[in-house]
């Protein structure tokens, strides 16, 4: 998946998630956490936002594994 840079935070905090699963390190896990950390202390930004976020970064991961799976036979 191609992310983009956005302005929504609620998008940022998606592509917060979508990065944080496929991080390769744990080094990289602690500042990805970090970054979404600071999103989620946003006032603006709701437990729902959260949970939905997370959700859809698990079902986007998911998606594109069921993709793979179907052109790589």
């Amino acid at each position: 998946m191609k992310l983009t840079p956005s302005n929504d935070k609620r998008e940022c905090l998606f592509q917060g998630f979508y990065i944080l699963f496929q991080c390769p390190t744990v080094k990289h896990q602690l500042e990805v956490s970090q970054l979404i950390s600071i999103i989620m202390l946003d006032s603006d930004i709701t437990e729902k936002d959260v949970h939905q976020a997370c959700a859809r970064a698990i079902e986007a991961h998911e998606t594109e594994k069921k993709l793979e799976a179907t052109f790589n036979g």
